[in-house]
């Protein structure tokens, strides 16, 4: 059986993204930035007012007090062509209005007083204080560099304030799902059996990253079935299958392996949970077949289907990061398998926490609803690993625990 991370770097190391497409700015919020942008405009266009004020020449008011002449008002939007600050003089001047010729520095309106039109200026200020200089921000022809970047709601900001239209990202991949095994049935269907809700688990965690899994249904426990229906998976990009991976009788992915040409990269993780997941491909279609335990497919899908899906999303970082925890309930580890234990992890006093669930068995679905990450324990360690060792966990749930 493959090691875990070497299992990861097989993956990654076949996966690449499909290409770049332009998409409106209207569209773009999640996908991943694929090239350069360039600024489309300056900002500021010109050099305004950080703050209410009067807008001065710093050589006016080397003496405290001083006292001008307002000639006028400047709010936002206005043009101050042919508007010229001269000696003795100023302008009362709102937030984000132009600074007229001749004026350097802006008074806030706290250090005045005005009155009949001749405003006092109560205290110093340096020269060009409280006035943002055009360009500042950035200039037309400046290189905005997000790429391999999600473009959140913060870099949406900063890219439509540059005029841009459209953004240059990485397509996203087609991915479709097949479950199979006679004991599963669709959801409302009243006869008895087991709901498929491994199905609604990935799909429900591909949509998080924008995409939309074809569902191809439940394939019977019969190679014709799953045949038909991997045939009209051969369309996707990616394949994911859930169950029918082991050696039984009935176990219908591997029963039919030879037929479809599936060509493995590797069949089987010395992992726990989720040992019977493979990583393959048919045709041009990449395929992820995961165990049929709803905790055996979350932990793959968390450890292996999401690095893979970013890193074809271009991703800049794709990968995995762990942190490490203090357990606060001993773990029994039994063989030299890597487990992967869910862990409730909390936040006390500037350090991390790792509760293990109570029961760690690959059908229990109310662990990982209940948790939020997996300590990951080495092959090596085998026996009990105290209460207060550091484990080293990595987290699916960032909103549970922040």
């Amino acid at each position: 059986m493959i090691h875990p991370l070497d299992a990861l770097k097989t993956i990654l190391g076949n996966l690449r993204p499909k290409g770049q497409e332009l998409v409106s700015v209207f569209e773009a919020s999640g996908r991943v930035v694929s090239g350069s942008i360039s600024a489309l405009r300056t900002l500021p266009p010109y050099n305004d007012a950080a703050m209410d004020g009067y807008a001065v020449k710093h050589d006016d008011i080397q003496t405290i007090p001083a006292k001008l002449k307002v000639k006028g008002t400047i709010k936002a939007g206005d043009r101050v062509d042919g508007l010229k600050v001269e000696n003795g003089e100023c302008f009362r001047i709102m937030t984000g209005a132009p600074v007229p010729e001749g004026a350097d520095t802006v008074v806030e309106f706290e250090a005045t007083k005005e009155e009949n039109s001749v405003v006092e200026i109560l205290k110093p200020k340096k020269k060009g204080a409280n006035i943002r200089l055009k360009g500042e921000d950035i200039k037309y022809g400046d290189t905005i560099d997000f790429k391999g970047e999600v473009i959140t709601p913060y870099r949406l900001s900063r890219i439509v304030s540059t005029g841009n239209v459209f953004i240059p990202v990485y397509k996203k991949p087609s991915v479709c799902v097949i479950s199979t095994g006679d004991e599963l049935v669709h959801l409302g269907d009243p006869n008895d059996g087991i709901v498929d809700s491994n199905s609604f688990f990935v799909r429900s965690l591909l949509k998080q990253f924008g995409i939309e899994a074809g569902y191809l249904g439940i394939s019977k426990d019969n190679s014709e079935d799953f045949i038909q229906k991997m045939k009209s998976a051969m369309e996707y990009d990616i394949i994911i299958t859930t169950a029918g991976i082991s050696f039984g009788d009935y176990d219908v992915v591997t029963n039919s392996e030879k037929e479809l040409n599936i060509e493995w990269f590797f069949k089987y993780v010395k992992q726990k949970p989720g040992k019977p997941f493979a990583f393959g491909k048919l045709g041009k279609s990449f395929i992820f077949s995961f165990p049929g335990n709803p905790v055996s497919t979350a932990f793959c899908s968390f450890f292996y289907l999401i690095p893979a899906i970013k890193k074809i999303l271009g991703y800049k970082k794709y990968e995995h990061q762990y942190f490490t925890a203090t357990l606060t309930k001993p773990i029994t580890k039994r063989n030299d398998r890597v487990h992967f234990n869910r862990v409730k992890v909390e936040l006390k006093d500037g350090k991390f926490y790792a509760t293990p669930f109570e029961t760690q068995g690959s059908n229990i679905i109310e662990s990982i609803a209940h948790c939020n990450g997996f300590t990951m324990i080495e092959q090596e360690r085998v026996g009990v690993i105290e209460k207060g060792e550091e484990v080293k966990v990595f987290l699916y749930d960032y909103e549970f625990l922040f």
